[in-house]
This record gives structure tokens, sequence and C-alpha cells, in this order.
């Protein structure tokens, strides 16, 4: 496979929209094309049936919901008190945690993916339910007429005013409050690609399983190909799985545009490659 091929995703007509800065996407399909790099036979009817049944339990309740904190309880009662959906430490050394066919199977998710279930149950049922990337954990924002508020679909469904998702945030972690204010705000479809693609990687590379990392990297190199540190990594992953070719011209192709302070790095890395090269040949 050669660079122009990576950046080819014909199957994923989601994700296809984002290296063309169409940043609006199905997100529920999108991140099911990221599943499907691990499971190649995946079917993504059945994750778009449960989401559709469980709109449809939510329907005649959120309809009669008093408030709109009452509302997003609805949501609570029905994804993770009825169906079981939460968060698990597990999830964090696990790709299962991301794919949503597996979180729905196994009721255990990641804060983002789980995030994305309810997202995805409110476009069902026309409720604007949000992403936000917050620090530490994923969330989900609702913005009522009284402002904003916050769930979170990890800790089994928390309901936070913007006030109280500040204090909550801020026993996570020292956070100054602006910017705390800031990461509030509803995150891009494209920050959360590339916030679950980044999770994959970081487990795949912790269980060194270096092909499927190399498959998340490729899609974050395809999403941003001017970034010589996206690139690098993506050379150093085509090391480790014997695409020895592929990390050579993408190692060249950053010592043409990297700091000169990186190019001795980059001039090591290609001489690896050089030599294990030459006992293939």
């Amino acid at each position: 496979m050669d660079i122009s091929n990576i950046l080819q995703f014909k199957q994923d007509q989601e994700f296809s929209k984002l290296l063309h800065h169409d940043n609006y996407i199905d997100l529920t399909t999108a991140a099911l094309e990221l599943a499907r790099d691990d499971q190649p036979d995946l079917k993504f009817d059945s994750v778009y049936t449960w989401i559709q049944q469980r709109a449809a339990e939510l329907s005649g309740r959120v309809a009669l919901a008093n408030d709109d904190r009452s509302l997003l309880q609805c949501f609570v009662d029905c994804l993770t008190k009825q169906h079981g959906l939460s968060g698990n430490t597990i999830c964090y050394h696990q790709a299962e945690g991301s794919y949503l066919n597996r979180v729905i199977e196994n009721k255990q998710g990641l804060p983002i993916s789980l995030s994305l279930i309810y997202m995805a149950v409110g476009k069902e049922l026309g409720i604007d339910i949000q992403g936000v990337a917050a620090p530490i954990q994923f969330l989900v924002r609702y913005d009522s007429q009284a402002g904003p508020l916050f769930l979170d679909p990890y800790s089994k469904g928390d309901i936070y005013t913007e006030e109280e998702c500040i204090a909550h945030l801020a026993q996570l972690g020292e956070f100054p409050r602006n910017e705390l204010i800031r990461l509030l705000k509803p995150a891009s479809h494209r920050e959360i690609v590339v916030r679950m693609l980044m999770n994959l990687k970081r487990i795949h590379e912790e269980q060194q399983d270096y092909q499927r990392a190399w498959n998340v990297q490729r899609r974050l190199f395809a999403l941003s190909p001017l970034s010589n540190t996206l690139k690098k990594d993506l050379a150093a992953l085509s090391y480790q799985t014997k695409q020895l070719s592929l990390a050579v011209e993408l190692l060249e192709g950053c010592l043409k545009s990297c700091p000169e302070s990186e190019q001795s790095d980059i001039k090591m890395m290609l001489q690896r490659v050089h030599a294990e090269l030459a006992k293939w040949n």
C-alpha cells in the first residue's frame, strides 16, 4: 500500500466526508466504520435497530417530562437503569469498549462510546444531545432554556448544571475555570472521531497490537496528512508491521518538510528501515 492508497476510504462514506472537510456526519455510522477495521464482517443494521427500539421506548416518556432535567432523566432511566449501559475501567484497556456494537452487547463502554449512544437515541427522537470533549471524561450536553445541562453516561447518568459540572471536573484534576468553560462547549464531529481514534491507538499500542494500531494511525494521518508527527508515527508503525517500503516513503516525506531539529531522529529511523530492508534483499 502506498501513501495515495492510505488516504482512500471508499467503503467508509461518513469517514470520507471528514477527509473532504465535511464536518457534519452521522456519528453512529462513522463509529461503526472504525469498528469495522477490527470486525470486517460487521453489519450495522443491528445497532441501528437497537437505537430505534430505545427511541420508541422513550418517545412517550420524554413527551410527558415536566422539565428538561426530567427529560434527561428519562434517558438515564432507559439506557442506564433499564438496559444497563455503564462505564467500566476495564474498557480503558480493551478496544471493545470503543465499538458501539460491542458496547451494546456487553453493556459496558468508554465515556465517549456511551455518549454516542445517548446522542444517537436523542437524534432518533429529534432531541439535540451533543458531545462534550471534557478533560478526563467525555460527557453529553443538552441546551435547556435555563442553560446547559450535562450528563455523564459513564458514571451511571449523573446530571449536572454548568456550575455543578465545573465543580465536578475540578475535583478530577487541576483545571482552570476558564479552560473548563471552554471545554464544555459542544465538540465537532471531527473532534469526536479523532478522540475515538486516539483512544483506540493507545489501547492497541498498550497491547503491542501494531497492525491494529497501524489501522488507526492510518485514519489519523488521513485526517491530517500535512502533520509530520502523524506521518512519522505511521512510519514507525509501518516498520513494526513490516511495511518497509511504505515506511521509507513516509520518512523521506518527513525529511522534506520537518524542522532541522527533527531530522537526525528521522534519519536514524530511515537507517533502521534500510537495514531491515537489506535483510529481505
